[in-house]
């Protein structure tokens, strides 16, 4: 069976049909049991056809998950920035004149593109402010209290740990590739020895060799 040619779910398939098929047709089994292939080792291919099924979901519930956190991850993103952008407009009025506010706070420099960029410009913004009492109370005047800042500070703290858990899913996800495709490797090198064999075996018997899927040119 030649997998570079088929997609998973064929794989799964046409492996199924020469399994599972040969255990439930005695004719069958009388064939390829004396070719080493009895109930013992077509329970072997079944077992690896079985972990591969396995895997194949795994890895599909696996980038789900990623596809998850990736919409977590964008959607804290966006409104952290939002609220952001618009304590940084207020800051820039209520500093106005205050140079170490203006270079502390960043408040005329451009707004960095990277992630890494804006999760330190953003933490560095509301942190300065946090620690200052002066320019606490000059925000407070704005509506925008300590609470509040404190709050979005945690906004954005949650936006850097859905960004890990983000990256955690992509890794899981790899991961369940990887073993996905090595049991695939495994279950169609199996399948391909059997198919040998069941050809020898049911030479005569081309119907039998249609039941397990395997095409018998005229």
């Amino acid at each position: 069976m030649n997998m570079s040619d088929m997609t998973i779910e064929e794989i799964l398939f046409q492996s199924g049909l020469r399994i599972n098929n040969s255990l439930g047709d005695q004719k069958i089994l009388n064939a390829v049991t004396p070719l080493g292939y009895g109930p013992e080792k077509l329970t072997e291919g079944q077992s690896l056809l079985n972990e591969a099924t396995v895997l194949v979901e795994t890895q599909k519930r696996e980038y789900g998950e990623v596809d998850a956190a990736q919409q977590v991850f964008d959607d804290q993103r966006k409104n952290a920035h939002k609220v952001y952008m618009a304590v940084l407009a207020i800051s820039k009025i209520a500093f106005k004149g205050d140079v170490q506010a203006i270079s502390t706070l960043d408040l005329t420099g451009r707004r960095a593109s990277t992630f890494s960029g804006w999760l330190n410009q953003t933490r560095s913004f509301y942190r300065a402010i946090l620690a200052n009492e002066a320019w606490k109370t000059e925000l407070a005047k704005y509506g925008q209290t300590e609470a509040m800042l404190t709050g979005e500070l945690a906004m954005i703290d949650a936006v850097a740990t859905a960004s890990e858990n983000k990256k955690k899913e992509m890794g899981d996800a790899q991961n369940a590739t990887q073993e996905r495709d090595e049991k695939l490797e495994e279950l169609a090198e199996w399948v391909t020895d059997y198919e040998v064999i069941a050809r020898i075996a049911l030479a005569d018997k081309p119907q039998l060799l249609e039941k397990l899927g395997i095409v018998v040119k005229g």
